[in-house]
């Protein structure tokens, strides 16, 4: 009798944490319907902007897939150069005499006390002669000729951006694992999100915008004093709910080499200085906030009944089974996902991996409290 009130606790969190269980089957559940659907043929034309900055291996080995699309209609490739001082320059004007969609320019040498991401993204919107712009990045791999054509699906009148998939290559490492698994996890989160709210966040590396929407809002100007979350910002600022769809294609899927522990470290920290500058975010938050405390407070509740009702079999076999039911449930949910994206499942390590997301944000955060916050600001070239 004395672990009733611990077990009324542990039921009430073990029913609390089949919502986000089920859910995490949610992004192939949206991909598979989306895959399902019939290609539409009248794609809107295109324009993909690339900023780059001494990428000149990775644009020789990922251009020309991009410039040799199988498109229904017109599309050009912009890429812009932030002051290389690698071979990019020659790179780019041998690929221009092949294929003439191809257009290149480069941020000024003069531009002083500013975002060079920004200025370049900025430069390759003005030049583009299509309404609809697509944002990749130089390291980033397609998925084939027809990846433009999936990649466009979504861009219709009723939609000012649409946010696409962007996962690592593998590498069979478990670091690689852990890299990998973040990403996607976060993304499960915040690309359902997008389609019914406004979007909370968005990868640089696969993002459909309105150009006209983007110079009515003046592009970057609402983050223009910040050097981080140039695409985030953009979209969390200016996007309406509604106005914004989740492209879960397979086949509009881009994929990046994985980065370095420092890299990563870095890119973690500039995220949580992006995220102070979110405007539209509550109820992502408060959804994210519901997800980390079930998976906080179940297993320290169980692991709690464990420790008070030791040796009685009628408390410790059914919360023994109900604590194993939800781990199959979240295996067999997220499984949906990473097959429909075509990721090798993480099978008996999901549920070690998904307590780590609260670990690495809070990490992320104590870092971010001891960093200088102007490295964060416009950058000084």
């Amino acid at each position: 009798m004395e672990s009733a009130p611990l077990y009324l606790i542990f039921l009430l969190l073990w029913i609390a944490s089949l919502w986000p269980a089920i859910r995490l089957c949610r992004l192939g559940r949206i991909s598979k319907r989306q895959e399902r659907e019939p290609l539409r043929a009248d794609v809107p034309p295109a324009s993909i902007v690339i900023a780059c900055h001494n990428n000149a291996p990775q644009l020789r080995e990922n251009l020309p897939a991009l410039l040799q699309q199988e498109y229904p209609t017109e599309f050009e490739v912009i890429v812009v150069d932030m002051h290389s001082t690698d071979e990019t320059k020659d790179l780019l004007e041998n690929f221009a005499y092949t294929y003439p969609h191809l257009h290149h320019t480069h941020c000024p040498t003069t531009a002083r006390d500013i975002s060079l991401q920004r200025l370049a993204l900025t430069l390759g919107v003005r030049a583009a002669a299509h309404e609809w712009i697509v944002f990749t990045e130089a390291d980033c791999t397609v998925s084939g000729p027809q990846w433009l054509l999936h990649m466009t699906q979504p861009c219709t009148d009723e939609r000012d951006a649409v946010l696409g998939v962007m996962l690592y290559d593998e590498d069979g490492t478990w670091r690689g694992r852990k890299f990998q698994f973040f990403h996607l996890w976060q993304q499960t989160l915040w690309l359902p999100h997008a389609i019914h709210h406004a979007p909370y966040q968005a990868d640089g590396a696969a993002l459909c915008y309105r150009r006209s929407h983007f110079m009515q809002h003046q592009g970057f100007a609402s983050s223009a004093l910040w050097e981080v979350g140039a695409e985030t910002l953009l979209v969390n600022h200016n996007i309406r709910a509604g106005r914004c769809d989740a492209n879960l294609r397979p086949q509009a899927i881009v994929r990046k080499p994985l980065p370095t522990n420092h890299k990563w470290r870095e890119d973690s920290l500039r995220s949580v200085a992006t995220h102070h500058q979110i405007r539209q975010g509550f109820l992502y938050l408060l959804s994210y906030a519901f997800r980390e405390t079930c998976h906080l407070l179940f297993p320290l509740s169980a692991i709690s009944l464990f420790a008070v009702a030791w040796g009685n079999p009628y408390v410790m076999v059914p919360v023994a089974l109900m604590w194993l039911a939800l781990i199959v449930l979240r295996l067999v949910m997220f499984r949906q996902t990473t097959r429909q994206l075509g990721i090798r499942s993480f099978n008996l390590s999901l549920p070690w991996l998904l307590h780590m997301p609260l670990i690495w944000g809070i990490s992320a955060w104590l870092r971010w409290l001891g960093s200088d916050k102007k490295m964060f600001r416009k950058k000084f070239v």
